[in-house]
């Protein structure tokens, strides 16, 4: 009989599906969905979500939450109160502050408090990436000259431990001709009041009129209300199964985003051989080394010499198979689960 565990999370996104698939391999998933759509919500969603623990929490033997914030408050303090082990999967938000956008959980003082709160508390701390813990920024000079969690919260002591994405490359594979100079980025939440910023959008507004020739495709982009540039195509979100073909299509990945953690879409662009084209943030300039092309400082003059060397460039195609083999033998949902389930065995 598979022991109890309590998982908790804000959307069933595809990386939060596939770690739910890989908890299921050893352990009953009971998952709790906490909304966070609606601020005016969270009074109900915060009583829901204590009558699902009240109701679950005996007999559980772990709980997880990814990301920390608002929702895993209750979770962290819960465990606390009835000696459950607790752990927080921290992939991005969480673990940052940009006051400039008005962005990252440690921007504001109730989320901070909470988030602080989560980190304390629980027994053990997932990053997808070293970054997020802690790391000198100098993408921008608006912000914080450093990010991380350990860099906001000063003399943590929870035990952390670096768990990579991981991706399944049969999944995400090149199988059309590419679309030349063709660019294509992904965003969620790109109509927000920090999302057009954050994801790097308003750089690819300023920097697409000076590449007529080129099409820039912004999935989830509907949403944008900033009139865009006639060589921007504006799209509708697309859900993570039915993405491929696109991406397949595509001859360049950009994200140029003030901050990620270890973003999906990219690594799945970059198995559907798409020449990434990234920010110094975060973990992609890790992920993609010597395979693509990485923007050091917030500059339109960086980035239009950046495009140009890459339109330039005589062997793109083996470039984008070069990135491919890198997340196909980096990075992979083997390697993932393997060490997820590992250290959820030594925490119990």
């Amino acid at each position: 009989m598979k022991e109890k565990l309590l998982y908790f999370h804000a959307g069933r996104s595809s990386f939060v599906m596939k770690d739910i698939e890989i908890l299921q391999e050893k352990y009953d998933v009971k998952e709790f969905f906490f909304d966070t759509t609606t601020k005016s919500n969270y009074i109900f969603q915060f009583i829901k979500q204590k009558l699902f623990i009240l109701a679950n929490i005996f007999g559980a033997k772990l709980i997880v939450c990814q990301f920390a914030g608002h929702y895993s408050f209750l979770p962290i303090l819960y465990a606390k109160l009835f000696y459950k082990r607790s752990v927080i999967v921290a992939g991005g938000t969480d673990c940052v502050a940009f006051p400039s956008i008005n962005y990252g959980n440690f921007n504001t003082r109730l989320m901070r408090f909470t988030t602080s709160f989560s980190f304390k508390n629980c027994d053990l701390i997932l990053p997808v990436h070293q970054t997020l813990v802690e790391y000198d920024y100098t993408y921008q000079p608006n912000d914080f000259p450093k990010q991380g969690f350990t860099y906001f919260i000063k003399g943590l002591k929870t035990k952390v431990e670096v768990i990579h994405n991981g991706y399944d490359s049969k999944k995400w594979f090149c199988n059309s001709v590419k679309e030349k100079a063709s660019f294509i980025t992904i965003g969620a939440g790109l109509g927000s009041r920090f999302g057009f910023n954050l994801k790097g959008i308003d750089l690819i507004f300023e920097i697409a009129p000076k590449f007529p020739e080129t099409f820039f495709y912004i999935v989830g982009g509907s949403s944008i209300k900033t009139k865009a540039p006639a060589n921007v195509k504006l799209l509708e979100n697309i859900p993570n199964d039915q993405i491929q073909p696109l991406l397949s299509k595509m001859q360049f990945y950009l994200q140029l985003s003030l901050s990620e953690g270890f973003p999906n879409a990219l690594s799945e662009g970059m198995l559907c051989e798409c020449v990434p084209i990234v920010s110094n943030v975060g973990g992609m300039p890790e992920i993609v080394s010597d395979c693509g092309y990485i923007l050091k400082h917030k500059n339109i003059d960086e980035l239009e010499s950046l495009i140009r060397s890459a339109l330039n460039n005589n062997d793109v195609n083996t470039l984008g198979k070069k990135a491919r083999k890198r997340i196909e033998e980096n990075y992979t949902f083997d390697s993932r689960k393997n060490k997820l389930l590992s250290a959820l065995k030594k925490l119990v």
